[in-house]
């Protein structure tokens, strides 16, 4: 039976997850469960999914995984089942909707940080308490938002392609691959550390920056050139805030990098019938 629509998402993922724990408890399999993400560290809301870990026996590593739709689906019945990394991650859907990430893990026992996880099962010895370490180093911040920089302007030398060839939908996925770059270069920049799920992005960002990137993407059309404003406009906080983080970072920022990409760029476009300078403004 499907759950009610007036019925709490909370509540519903609460049962889930007690007769995950119940289930859990009674496989002599399994050393230690327990969940990470926002049930772990108590943060959660109604649109929460389940990040659930689970430590085995060396010996019973391979079984486990072998089973593990069945095992989930003796637990509550799922409508969809994959195996993700490798095998390394199993994703699964119940028929209510509720969303599951399984993390199987091998070994005797597992340090964890008693802030970021809620423990469902451990027999002795399994878990060791360990703190988070020290606080993200600045630099190394910096340094990853570089990164973000480079992958940025190799990403944007695409876009003459993807206008040449009239490809309005792939030039809409790189500007939305282009907006997480940039998201990631100014919380980085913003010495934030993202530590919640993909689905979690305004508290990292500043509401100035998130409405402006919010205005950016709001294009009303597909035009070429409503597209190729916008991937210009993202270049342009590239180029405002890249610089700062190279400084930060102790590196020189890649100067030949964006000069070749925006010469490359706006050369190609004004071949194809869009002149850049009056598109950049």
């Amino acid at each position: 039976m499907m759950p009610s629509t007036a019925e709490d998402p909370s509540a519903r993922r609460e049962r889930y997850v007690a007769e995950l724990g119940v289930t859990l408890a009674a496989d002599p399999r399994v050393r230690a469960a327990w969940l990470e993400g926002s049930l772990g560290r108590g943060n959660a809301d109604r649109f929460s999914d389940i990040d659930l870990h689970v430590l085995l026996h060396e010996r019973d590593f391979a079984t486990f995984g072998a089973e593990a739709e069945d095992w989930l689906n003796g637990v509550r019945p799922l409508v969809l089942f994959n195996r993700l990394f490798g095998g390394h991650m199993i994703n699964a859907l119940t028929h209510d909707a509720l969303r599951l990430d399984l993390w199987p893990h091998r070994g005797e026992s597992v340090g964890l940080d008693p802030v970021a996880v809620r423990v469902l099962h451990e027999t002795p010895g399994s878990l060791r308490w360990e703190s988070g370490g020290p606080p993200p180093d600045g630099v190394a911040l910096a340094r990853r938002g570089l990164a973000q920089a480079r992958e940025f302007w190799r990403c944007l030398t695409l876009l003459p392609a993807v206008i040449g060839r009239d490809e309005r939908l792939v030039a809409l996925n790189g500007l939305l691959v282009e907006v997480g770059l940039v998201c990631d270069l100014l919380m980085l920049g913003a010495g934030t550390v993202r530590d919640r799920g993909v689905k979690n992005l305004n508290a990292f960002l500043s509401p100035e920056d998130r409405q402006h990137l919010e205005a950016l993407v709001t294009l009303g059309d597909l035009s070429p050139r409503t597209l190729i404003r916008a991937h210009l406009a993202l270049a342009r906080l590239v180029r405002a805030h890249g610089p700062h983080l190279a400084r930060r970072a102790g590196e020189p920022y890649p100067q030949a990098l964006e000069d070749t990409a925006l010469n490359y760029v706006r050369s190609e476009l004004t071949a194809l019938g869009y002149p850049v300078s009056a598109l950049e403004g």
